[in-house]
This record gives C-alpha cells, sequence and structure tokens, in this order.
C-alpha cells in the first residue's frame, strides 16, 4: 500500500446545552482535547448553531451538524444525522425522504442515528430508523455508544454498575445492525461510522448520582477515524473563538471528503488506541482503501486484501458478512479471486472478554464486466 493518506480521529453525534445535552462547547471541547481527539462533530437535536459554534477551539476542529426528527412521530424513531449542512432543515423532519434528499442537494452527507435499538421493561422508549423504505442515505450509525446500552438494563442494580463501570457492559455494535449493515451494502455502498450520542445526564439511582457517559469517557471510547487526502492546517494561534476561516473551510472539507469516501473506521479506543489500522486490497488491475470500489482482478488473478493492526488482535475478514479469514496478531493476508464485499473486524479481550475494537468500512470488488 503506498499509503499517502494523513489520519484523524474523533467523536461523532454529540449534544450540548442547545437541545437536550448537559455541557455547553466548551466544556465539550475540553475533553476532548485532553485525550487528544483532531475533530469532533457536534449534532443537537432540530438546531443548527454552525454560525455561533464552528472553528478550532482549545486545538480541536469544532464541527456542527444536526440531528433531525420529527418530535410528533408516534412511536418516536426516524433520527437523521445531517453532516456538512450550511442551513437548518428542521422543517423537514417529518418527510424523511425529502429530508434525505434536502441534505443531499446541499451537498451533506445524511446518515441514519442508532436505526436500530433494542430496549428493555425498565428503558422501553427506543427511537430506531422506522421508515426503511427511503433511499439515498449515504451511510449508517453502525455502533451508537450510548444506545447501545439501552437494552442492558434489566434491574436498578445492573444499572447502577453500569452507572460506574460501563466498560464491562459493552462490546461492539449490535449483531443485528451488523447484520442489517451488510444487506445494505450487497446493494450499493453505504458509509459506516461510529457515533457517542453523549449527553453527559445525570441520573439518580436511590440516593446515588452519577454522572452516565460524561464528555471526557466518550472522547475516549468510541471514534471514527479518517484518512484524508490532505493534511489538516489547523488552527490559527490566534484564533479563540468558533469563527471560520480558511483553515476551518479546508479541514472540514477533510473531514467530508473522508467520510463520503468511506476512507474511515470505527474504533473502540477506550479498550487501546486504533490510530495505525489500515485495510487495503490490490490485483494486477488497481488497488483500493476501506470505502473504495475496485474491478475484480484479471482473468486467473485473484485479490490479495491486507490488514495492519496497531496491535495484537484478533483480525477478522468478512466477504458479504462472513468471515474467509481469521488471523491473531497484528497482520493478516488474504487472496481471493471473488468480487464481493470485504470488510474487517479485530477484537480483542479486555476486562475479561472478547471486546469489538476495530471495525472498518468494506472494499467492494466488483465484476468488471
Amino acid at each position: 500500500m503506498n499509503d499517502t493518506y494523513h489520519e484523524y480521529f474523533g467523536n461523532i453525534h454529540m449534544h450540548t446545552t442547545h437541545s437536550d445535552g448537559v455541557g455547553d462547547f466548551e466544556e465539550l471541547v475540553q475533553a476532548a482535547a485532553s485525550v487528544g481527539l483532531h475533530f469532533v462533530f457536534v449534532t443537537d437535536h432540530n438546531v443548527l448553531v454552525r454560525d455561533s459554534e464552528e472553528g478550532y477551539r482549545h486545538g480541536v476542529l469544532t464541527l456542527v451538524g444536526e440531528e433531525i426528527h420529527d418530535p410528533d412521530l408516534e412511536p418516536p424513531g426516524n433520527h437523521l444525522l445531517c453532516l456538512g449542512v450550511e442551513e437548518d432543515l428542521t422543517h423537514l423532519g417529518a418527510q424523511p425522504q425529502k429530508l434525505i434528499n434536502g441534505v443531499n442537494a446541499r451537498g451533506g452527507l445524511p446518515f441514519l442515528a442508532h436505526p436500530i435499538e433494542r430496549f428493555t421493561h425498565l428503558i422501553p422508549t427506543h427511537y430506531p430508523w422506522r421508515s426503511w423504505e427511503v433511499t439515498d442515505f449515504h451511510g449508517v450509525e453502525l455502533w451508537n455508544y450510548m444506545s447501545g446500552f439501552r437494552g442492558m438494563v434489566h434491574s436498578k442494580a445492573q444499572a447502577l454498575l453500569m452507572g460506574f463501570f460501563p466498560h464491562w457492559f459493552t462490546d461492539g455494535p449490535l449483531p443485528e445492525m451488523l447484520a442489517k449493515w451488510d444487506e445494505l451494502t450487497s446493494e450499493r455502498p453505504v458509509v459506516a461510522l461510529g457515533g457517542v450520542d453523549v449527553h453527559a445526564e445525570t441520573y439518580n439511582i436511590g440516593p446515588i448520582r452519577r454522572c452516565f457517559l460524561p464528555y471526557a469517557h466518550c472522547a475516549r471510547a468510541l471514534n471514527t477515524h479518517l484518512l484524508t487526502d490532505k493534511a489538516f492546517v489547523g488552527p490559527n494561534s490566534s484564533q479563540t473563538s468558533g469563527k471560520e476561516d480558511c483553515a476551518v473551510r479546508h479541514d472540514r472539507g477533510q473531514v467530508l471528503g473522508a467520510l463520503r469516501a468511506g476512507h474511515c473506521w470505527l474504533g473502540y479506543d477506550l479498550v487501546e488506541w486504533t490510530t495505525g489500522f489500515r485495510f487495503w486490497a490490490e490485483h494486477d488491475r488497481g488497488s483500493g482503501v476501506m470505502g473504495d470500489t475496485i474491478g475484480a482482478a484479471s482473468a486467473g488473478k485473484a485479490t490479495q486484501f491486507q490488514v495492519e493492526a496497531p496491535a495484537d488482535g484478533h483480525i477478522r475478514l468478512l466477504r458479504g458478512g462472513r468471515v474467509v479469514a481469521e488471523s491473531q496478531g497484528r497482520r493478516l493476508q488474504y487472496t481471493d479471486p471473488q468480487p464481493g464485499v470485504y470488510r474487517v473486524e479485530v477484537w480483542k479481550k479486555r476486562w475479561g472478554r472478547s471486546r469489538g475494537w476495530i471495525f472498518s468500512n468494506p472494499i467492494y470488488v466488483r465484476d468488471s464486466d
């Protein structure tokens, strides 16, 4: 692989006091800066505060989209992450297809938020995607960190433990969400990202009060790692507000470009940092990285897939959702003549059991005919 890409990582899908989050932008960005995130993408509910809040803060590229839904929908659901939009599209929230079309028409990226959610008798309210007849959404939130806990709470004692030790409970995207994504990508490219959906709310269980998933925890937990074509310009030393400048526009374009291309993976960085992960394919006719579509190899030839992980783990290469190769360690090489949709999962043992550590976007190998 001729690796000319630049890697950046950050939190996507975050809430502040502009909607139902507890902290303001300052608190959120300080938490991100404390662990070295390169960017955050804040998506408050049904409000776009880009003009007042977007920019570099504490060295972190602070981007603003919105999470739009119809508040009158019963049962609730159909939340859409609208990334890269420059005008508020909340008025389209009651019509999911028109909303998706509107985001696309304005050069933005529509992602289905927490498309599949579990629930329990203690937390019966859930917000899945309900209108699966829609088309042309750019991608899905493969792993929503916060909502993943929703289906795990079966008792108050369990909720209390979860409040203090969330890492004991979660181990990856919902299996049914992975299966749905494989179904979608069998038809066309669908980009996956990871969303923390952080609100930093405080809950009471008897006399005990606890902030569940604070900003600092989420900054170190589930990140989306990007491979950009160009390096970030970075903040101007004199810039202290959210005012947009040329550097912000350039770096914002790099983030959106990587998400548009699918040049990204989900990293559960709380297990161990996933920086340096790479997945690529090459054959006699060309090559590609995660997110790319390449033609099949020449007759009698095959495609070679290569994976490099930043530390030892259980690497799985999947085609069409089925494992075709596995390796324990930091590398996997596999040769396959078949076209298909190939993606990578890396699992790593931590806190007593195997955890989903890395989930790549696919490489699409298509028939050349």
